[in-house]
């Protein structure tokens, strides 16, 4: 079951005779907007956590990666710095 915020929410599911499969996920608007915020991480940051902070929702860590071009989130680098969208944004023109 894929929850409504999830990144892969707007995918294809193919289904073949039992089993599914997800299409490709499109991708999402990152154009910096007016309202955007910028973090820089520390040691010990979890991208969950940030999105939890700044999103309201740990689910949605993948907007941060997908706003930043992180493949590999659980590898932050201290002292980069992340653009974060507003939570307003996210669940007006990203969820909605």
């Amino acid at each position: 079951m894929i929850g409504l915020d999830s990144r892969y929410a707007a995918c294809v599911l193919y289904v073949d005779n039992k089993e599914e499969f997800l299409g490709t996920r499109t991708t999402i608007d990152t154009t910096p907007q007016p309202d955007d915020t910028f973090y820089t991480v520390v040691e010990s940051d979890r991208i969950d956590l940030i999105a939890y902070h700044y999103l309201s929702n740990a689910s949605l860590w993948w907007v941060i990666c997908d706003y930043n071009d992180i493949f590999f989130p659980l590898k932050l680098e201290p002292g980069s710095v992340l653009r974060l969208p507003s939570a307003e944004h996210v669940q007006m023109r990203i969820l909605g």
